[in-house]
């Protein structure tokens, strides 16, 4: 019984869709039709996935975990992002330093700067690598033996990290430069990239992201499941709880933090040398990372190191910790339906 629709017949005896609005035709004792536009997308958002959340599911969970962690650390990816900038000076800024300056700059609100920006990059950024990631490692996993899980993990981290990266980087180049004084507001920093550098400006070092994201994202949700897989067989319990979750997640953002942080430094110096003269600005990441080593040592490589681990121990732990406890209160009350609508 299909309500409020009118149906007629042809002569190959197909039910067919009259002018009311609505449900996709069947035919009699064959295939029912595929839904098309909206319902063909919400269907395929709602078809669960081998751990029984569908995929909408998960855009909803990283999204939502993505913002809730960035959020909360934004303060201390300010003061990394000061301590970290390109400037005139090779001096190195001090964490206490770079505290006092975004104060007498801003104020307060001074570590909040650049925080629209990076939530409107971010959260739907993390969305989409979560999705993939748990899509592509889902899909495959299946497919191989036990001792190859941890290479298709690593391997899909990878290419969900490449996927969400073109809504990541005009975000985090918005967010970097406001955070480093270079723009006052969002709509300064868009104009003055448009004027000044076109699109591609808001590519400002992409290569250089993809160089230390990658490395990170594989580090990152690689170590995370290994550190779970560990904890389960440590604990003898086949489920974690979020207390587990959120302390092995800090571990794993913390290691793989302070292991990328000479490409954290590259990446963050070429976004935010917009204000230099041409003269002085890095040419790329090797000759970024090249002229830092003979000017500064080894040393000047791990700027900001300690807070980058400051900041990405908690904001791992919240990270991870909430995109796992949103995917198991969205398979309680899932969100988007499997059914056709």
């Amino acid at each position: 019984v299909v309500r409020g629709r009118s149906f007629g017949e042809d002569d190959k005896g197909v039910v067919v869709r009259g002018r009311s609005s609505g449900v996709v035709a069947f035919m009699s004792g064959a295939q029912v039709a595929r839904p098309r536009g909206k319902a063909q997308v919400l269907n395929i958002l709602g078809q669960p996935l081998a751990d029984g959340l569908s995929l909408g599911g998960h855009l909803v969970a990283g999204f939502v975990a993505t913002a809730c962690a960035v959020s909360a650390m934004h303060p201390m990816d300010t003061i990394k992002t000061v301590m970290q900038r390109a400037s005139e000076s090779a001096q190195k800024t001090t964490f206490i330093a770079a505290i006092r300056e975004v104060v007498q700059q801003g104020g307060p609100f001074g570590f909040y700067a650049g925080l629209a920006a990076n939530v409107t990059g971010q959260a739907p950024a993390g969305a989409i690598k979560f999705a993939l990631y748990e899509s592509l490692s889902q899909w495959v996993s299946p497919k191989v033996s036990q001792e190859l899980h941890g290479l298709v993990e690593v391997t899909c981290a990878a290419l969900a990290f490449v996927g969400c990266s073109v809504v990541l980087i005009p975000g985090e180049v918005m967010k970097q430069r406001m955070q480093a004084g270079v723009y006052k507001s969002m709509r300064e920093g868009i104009r003055e990239i448009f004027q000044t550098e076109g699109l591609r400006g808001f590519y400002t070092g992409y290569r250089a992201t993809l160089v230390r994201d990658i490395p990170y994202t594989m580090l990152e949700f690689g170590l995370y499941a290994q550190l779970k897989r560990l904890g389960r067989i440590v604990s003898r319990k086949n489920k974690l709880s979020s207390t587990d979750e959120f302390l092995l997640g800090g571990v794993a953002g913390g290691m793989t933090g302070f292991l990328t942080t000479p490409l954290d430094l590259a990446k963050t110096k070429l976004m935010t040398q917009a204000h230099l003269n041409p003269a002085q600005r890095y040419k790329n990441i090797g000759d970024c990372i090249t002229r830092i080593a003979s000017e500064q040592g080894t040393s000047g490589l791990f700027q900001g190191a300690v807070a980058r681990v400051a900041w990405l121990i908690p904001f791992t732990a919240i990270y991870f910790g909430i995109h796992e406890a949103t995917k198991r209160s969205l398979k309680k009350a899932p969100i988007v339906s499997p059914s056709v609508l």
